[in-house]
């Protein structure tokens, strides 16, 4: 068949001649769950380049915060309001009352308070957050290495295959259902990957809960094991000790899987979200004001502070406006970045892209299963005599 397709046949999961590969998917309820011709380039992230940690960072562009606040809209609307509050000001004459039009110093220092609060708690929640769902991702990794390792070390190959293929599959969908609810090209990627056979497939889109009732299938066939395929050498009672591991690490990389679900779907709550948001922009744009005065103050007057109408302090106009853009740039960033942590999971440099896990975790269990054709250099040569 042509490249990319796999050949089929009931009940025979199905051996890709070119799988897919689950990198660059979509793993977020906002992103469309399909593999894109030219995934993002990531950064700082497994599988993909890492970035330096020292002074050249200034240097880099792709998930930087400078590239976080000069591709967001956010920020040229701030520029918008600046060149409005300039040309505006520069015109208006002066006045008392427009001295008087100032913002109040104690607002101005409450709200910059208030702001710097927020902000620094925000992004530290938010990065705590991303930690600890980074470290769930870990442990899920850790349960589907330790079961390909006691499944090929200790059920026949056939039993083996089967249970990391279910366990695999079942990571596979609790990760593609973080974009939303399975359909026909998510299975059609299951089948491709020979994870489920058409078999398989077709009876878990009958039911609902897919992943939990591939778990149960998961533990009737390890407990159909001693009975049907047990090790003939092995004492059963020992043999039921031995499986009981590998039922924990199906269970646990259910279970932690599962838990992502439960992070995307309870966000950040929005109230929270929102005050940030209103506290940021509203100081924001008090100190855009501010800047209008500032730069009216400097419009009539010479640099060393004495009036003179039509006179004009070039330097003292230039760093208002530059002073006031850096701290635009400063803030947004902080609020941008806070933001960009509140959800790991998606199409930016920085966050993490569950398919490369993904395609991990599967590769090993092949490789575990290629490694039982032979047996182990230990146990096929003769044990050495005791000295």
């Amino acid at each position: 068949g042509p490249k990319g397709l796999c050949r089929r046949r009931e009940g025979v999961a199905m051996k890709p001649e070119d799988p897919p590969p689950m990198r660059g998917f979509g793993y977020s309820p906002f992103l469309p769950a399909k593999a894109t011709s030219s995934p993002c380039q990531r950064i700082g992230v497994p599988g993909y380049r890492l970035y330096p940690q020292k002074w050249k960072i200034l240097l880099v562009w792709t998930g930087s915060s400078f590239q976080m606040v000069f591709t967001n809209p956010l920020f040229y609307f701030y520029m918008c309001l600046v060149a409005i509050s300039f040309s505006v000001f520069a015109m208006v004459p002066q006045s008392s009352e427009l001295k008087m039009a100032t913002v109040p110093p104690h607002f101005a220092s409450s709200v910059n308070s208030l702001c710097i609060f927020l902000l620094t708690f925000f992004v530290g929640q938010n990065f705590s957050e991303a930690n600890r769902r980074f470290e769930n991702v870990c442990k899920t990794n850790g349960c589907v290495t330790r079961l390909s390792a006691i499944a090929g070390g200790l059920l026949p190959r056939e039993s083996a295959h089967l249970l990391m293929r279910h366990t695999n599959a079942i990571m596979h969908i609790y990760y593609l259902l973080l974009s939303g609810p399975m359909d026909d090209n998510k299975w059609s990627v299951l089948e491709q990957r020979g994870l489920l056979t058409r078999e398989e497939t077709a009876s878990l889109q009958l039911q609902g809960s897919p992943a939990v009732v591939l778990y149960s299938w998961a533990i009737k066939a390890l407990r159909a094991v001693p009975s049907g395929l047990g090790q003939p050498d092995m004492p059963e009672r020992l043999f039921l000790q031995l499986l009981q591991p590998m039922e924990e690490q199906i269970g646990g990389a259910r279970g932690l899987a599962a838990k992502q679900i439960a992070y995307t779907i309870y966000q950040v709550p929005s109230v929270y979200f929102h005050i940030v948001y209103v506290a940021v922009n509203m100081y924001l744009c008090c100190t855009v004001y501010e800047m209008g005065h500032a730069v009216k103050w400097a419009w009539d007057q010479t640099c060393d502070g004495t009036a003179s109408e039509g006179s004009v302090c070039a330097t003292k106009v230039f760093m208002n406006v530059m002073l006031e853009v850096v701290l635009i740039v400063l803030f947004l960033g902080l609020l941008l970045t806070a933001e960009g942590m509140s959800d790991i999971y998606g199409n930016k440099a920085f966050q993490y892209d569950l398919g490369v896990d993904l395609d991990n975790l599967w590769a090993e269990s092949q490789n575990v299963l290629k490694s039982m054709e032979r047996e182990p250099p230990c146990l096929a040569r003769k044990p050495l005599p005791l000295p």
